[in-house]
């Protein structure tokens, strides 16, 4: 045993227990946003499709965009990968190039002239990242 020196080792774990219960604490916490955010998005994509019904049988093939009236993007500032893969979630089957359309209409920054170009990339790299999950 060195003379002098001090152990820290009980405070240390003091302070490690202390943040372990808080780390558990914001993991709960966090899985209960997480459950949250999958019904809302699961609300607004039975929403959606209604709405999408109801407007092809009114002759408009015309899927909101917007979250308000005046609200801006819905997918601004997001990554592109991000956005499309809202865009499936909501609307599965939906082509490459219906997806660039509405990101278009959207105005959704591509930060590149070739939308559609930008658009496959991200579509493959989606592919990809969701093939790893399963």
């Amino acid at each position: 045993m060195v003379m002098g020196k001090s152990d820290y080792r009980n405070q240390l774990e003091e302070m490690m227990a202390e943040i372990q219960k808080k780390s558990a604490s914001l993991r709960a916490e966090k899985d209960k946003i997480d459950e949250q955010l999958r019904d809302a998005d699961s609300a607004l994509a039975a929403l959606r499709t209604v709405y999408e019904f109801e407007s092809k049988r009114l002759g408009e093939n015309k899927v909101p965009l917007f979250i308000g009236k005046d609200a801006t993007s819905r997918f601004a500032g997001m990554r592109l990968i991000n956005a499309l893969a809202i865009i499936r979630r909501e609307n599965p089957g939906i082509s490459k190039r219906e997806a660039c359309r509405i990101l278009e209409k959207e105005g959704f920054n591509f930060r590149t002239n070739r939308h559609l170009s930008a658009v496959h990339f991200a579509w493959i790299a989606l592919e990809k990242k969701e093939k790893r999950k399963k």
